[in-house]
């Protein structure tokens, strides 16, 4: 198998494709608009800031629980849009996220098995493009969820994989294992840093069990590959958790806290079970739910076909595959027998951990990436001709693409620069403590305000005033009693309310009548509020 082909016009249309492709996309990203998410305003923006400026033991909760995520991947994209206009850190953003494509195009021309050199470029340019157009992934492009970036890792690996099949299969060991474990390593540097990207990297690895190769071989291929991910996974993701075993004796914290313990949250995995399907018949079947009810997998509207297809062919397409070996009916075989057991098997396991663990379709995004890939592979399983099968894929390819609509989690047209935010004149800011209150994103702001500010944030989706069994109120408590400075408190507009409220369980008053707005360009203004120690009134009005 060959990433590129030898011959010389199509490898030159090929490394166009390699070239062109990622700032194209890049340019696509522009048109769509700036992006201006929840998670952006939460914790994206802030948690870089914090991590770059030595802030992660100043302030306490700003981006509320995802205050404790690896800021790794944030750090790149808040280097970009703090230097550069926001429109060019877009189009680099974008252009990071298009070397997607590139990489399902080298997967897709490894393993395609149709047609001469040209024609198969083609094809694995159609199935790359097509990887980008998906429901999830063109909402994703341009936006810091960090999906289509973990992705990279995802495909990364499995052009290594599919790249390396022959030797991976018949080669020397050394060779064959060293390869093994670079596909881990890159599986592991996505999970590092994102941490539900655990799923690609079980699938990944069990896949090896499905190759067509001798049982030991298929054991020390795994082995290797999950060697790899330990070390992806120490390299990308270590130091945050070990930041985080230190800090609260959890190295995931606050998840899998029933398991830890850590005497600083609730004894509670933290798993968010909102997306979960309603029954265990809805979640055997749960491919056939969330394409027409997209909120049950996701936050806004999308629609996209690719996942259902898969969950209806490959089973089939498998089936028919072994009756057709039974009367001797071969199989059409558009791609690689041994590349389309391992992606359809890696697949498999993929989407039953996703199934199982998270529910939410934004995690599933690199496997929507490699749906046409799958879609073809599973269709050259039937025990058909190859004109047929060729032709089947072809119509579900035009159904789903024809069908797909993206995403949109917010956004905006473009502005000078990504974060404006217009902070009124602090006095005395070395002697100020802010307090956040209210659950709405507004952590984007905090890099406006003057560097020596503590931000500490009393009422968020992980801690209130009146919290009970997590531990982390009392450093919250302690933290906010040591201030003897001012306080000020910020909120949304909205919330300035149920900030006074929060205020007042720890013994503060919210002057709600004098409040100045910070406007911002990506949400609506903010209330910057006085705050009174309540002792200090009761000792005025004595």
């Amino acid at each position: 198998m060959t990433l590129l082909p030898a011959a010389r016009r199509p490898r030159t249309a090929a490394l166009a494709f390699l070239l062109l492709a990622p700032p194209l996309y890049g340019l696509l990203g522009l048109a769509l608009g700036m992006d201006a998410n929840w998670d952006l305003r939460n914790y994206h923006w802030y948690n870089a800031y914090a991590l770059l400026t030595g802030r992660l033991g100043m302030d306490m909760l700003a981006a509320q629980m995802p205050s404790f995520y690896n800021p790794l991947l944030d750090v790149p994209f808040y280097l970009l849009a703090s230097h550069l206009p926001a429109r060019a850190a877009g189009f680099v953003w974008g252009t990071l996220h298009g070397l997607n494509l590139a990489l399902a195009f080298l997967l897709a021309h490894a393993t395609l098995r149709v047609g001469g050199a040209g024609p198969r470029v083609v094809l694995a340019a159609l199935l790359a493009v097509m990887a980008g157009f998906g429901g999830g992934t063109l909402g994703l492009l341009g936006t810091t969820f960090h999906d289509n970036m973990v992705s990279l890792g995802v495909l990364g690996a499995l052009v290594v994989v599919a790249g390396s099949l022959p030797r991976l299969i018949d080669g020397p060991a050394p060779g064959a294992f060293a390869r093994a474990a670079a596909a881990g390593l890159l599986a592991g540097a996505a999970m590092g840093m994102k941490n539900p990207t655990v799923i690609y990297a079980v699938g990944l690895c069990l896949a090896f069990l499905a190759l067509p190769a001798r049982p030991w071989r298929r054991l020390w291929l795994a082995f290797f590959f999950g060697v790899g991910v330990l070390g992806g996974l120490a390299l990308c993701g270590g130091f945050w958790m070990a930041h985080l075993w230190v800090e609260y004796g959890n190295p995931v914290f606050p998840h899998m806290n029933q398991i830890f313990k850590s005497p600083f949250a609730a004894l509670s995995g933290y798993v968010n079970v909102g997306f979960f399907p309603d029954s265990r018949l809805e979640r055997l079947f749960f491919p056939l739910v969330f394409p027409f009810a997209p909120l049950k997998v996701g936050e806004v509207p999308f629609f996209d076909l690719r996942v259902l297809v898969l969950f209806l062919l490959v089973p089939v397409a498998a089936a028919l595959a072994l009756l057709g070996r039974l009367f001797r009916r071969p199989s059409a075989g558009l791609t690689e027998t041994a590349a389309t057991r391992y992606l359809l098997t890696a697949l498999a396991v993929t989407y039953a951990l996703w199934v199982g663990m998270f529910c939410i379709y934004r995690y599933l995004v690199p496997l929507e990436m490699l749906a046409p890939l799958a879609i073809v592979m599973a269709a050259g399983l039937l025990p058909v001709p190859r004109r047929g099968a060729l032709a089947l894929a072809a119509a579900l390819l035009l159904l789903v693409q024809a069908t797909a609509r993206p995403a949109d989690w917010g956004r905006l047209p473009w502005s000078e620069r990504w974060v404006e935010a217009a902070v009124p004149p602090i006095e005395d800011p070395d002697d100020t403590m802010v307090l956040m209150a209210g659950y709405w994103a507004i952590s984007h702001v905090i890099p406006a305000f003057p560097p020596r500010i503590p931000f500490v944030r009393i009422q968020s989706n992980f801690l209130q005033p009146d919290s009970v069994g997590n531990g982390y109120l009392a450093l919250m408590q302690d933290k906010v009693g040591a201030h003897r400075g001012r306080f000020l408190t910020l909120s949304t507009i909205p919330d300035t309310p149920g900030a006074a409220k929060a205020a007042a369980l720890l013994g503060l008053r919210v002057a709600q009548d004098n409040c100045r707005v910070i406007p911002n360009n990506l949400g609506e203004p903010l209330n910057l509020c006085a705050v009174q120690r309540m002792a200090d009134l009761e000792r005025s009005v004595d």
